[in-house]
């Protein structure tokens, strides 16, 4: 027998609530023994219903550009898929190791640790974890999929509008991470000089020697 679970907007409201206070309920015991401080569960809440708990790709391009050195940008997937592209500055920790030792070694307290995955979920749930542990973690909103959405994607291919309101930055900040270099006009260089051609010489006794014309056929 198939059963069907149909959850509307309020039942969706209360599954996130009790998932997060399980989640809260298990705080000391996820960060006995880190050395973090105390865990401020409400502030932790309201960092998360506010939506402070990530950075967007805009925010994560600017970063970068302006080569700031506060954050570490972690993508938690696969060597494989990091290998295939990743976002610049990147390092790669794959989920399944990022909380063994080894993991957690590469994180610096002092830094923000800004995760991402393909998309929200994984990064997510592993900020909220290492925020329990006491880092201060963030997640890539909507992961690398949205960079290259919102990043890499000509806005052209994104609107049908025919002038969509700051393309220009837009296209500035796909130009830098695409490593491309403006246009410098190479100048027009003068057309040479005909040669010029040496004058005849004179025949003996001061006279110059006629010209022989070549006459066309039919001609004597």
């Amino acid at each position: 027998m198939n059963v069907e679970f149909k959850l509307n907007g309020k039942s969706l409201a209360a599954a996130a609530a009790i998932f997060l206070g399980v989640v809260l309920a298990l705080a000391t015991t996820i960060a006995r023994g880190t050395g973090s401080g105390p865990i401020n569960a409400p502030a932790l809440v309201q960092t998360i219903v506010k939506e402070e708990d990530h950075v967007t790709p805009g925010e994560l391009a600017r970063w970068i550009i302006e080569k700031r050195t506060d954050y570490q940008l972690i993508d938690i997937r696969q060597p494989w898929q990091f290998d295939d592209y990743h976002i610049p500055t990147a390092v790669n920790i794959p989920l399944p190791t990022l909380f063994e030792d080894a993991g957690l070694e590469r994180l610096s307290r002092g830094k923000k640790i800004v995760l991402y995955g393909l998309g929200a979920g994984h990064a997510a749930q592993a900020q909220l974890l290492l925020s329990l542990k006491g880092y201060n973690a963030y997640s890539l909103r909507e992961g690398i999929s949205a960079w290259w959405d919102e990043v890499m994607t000509p806005l052209s291919l994104q609107s049908e509008s025919q002038s969509p309101a700051g393309y220009q930055q837009a296209k500035q900040l796909r130009e830098y991470f695409l490593g491309a270099t403006p246009k410098v006009e190479t100048p027009v260089s003068p057309p040479p000089a005909p040669a010029e051609v040496p004058p005849a010489q004179a025949a003996p006794g001061g006279k110059t020697p006629a010209k022989k014309l070549k006459l066309g056929r039919g001609c004597s």
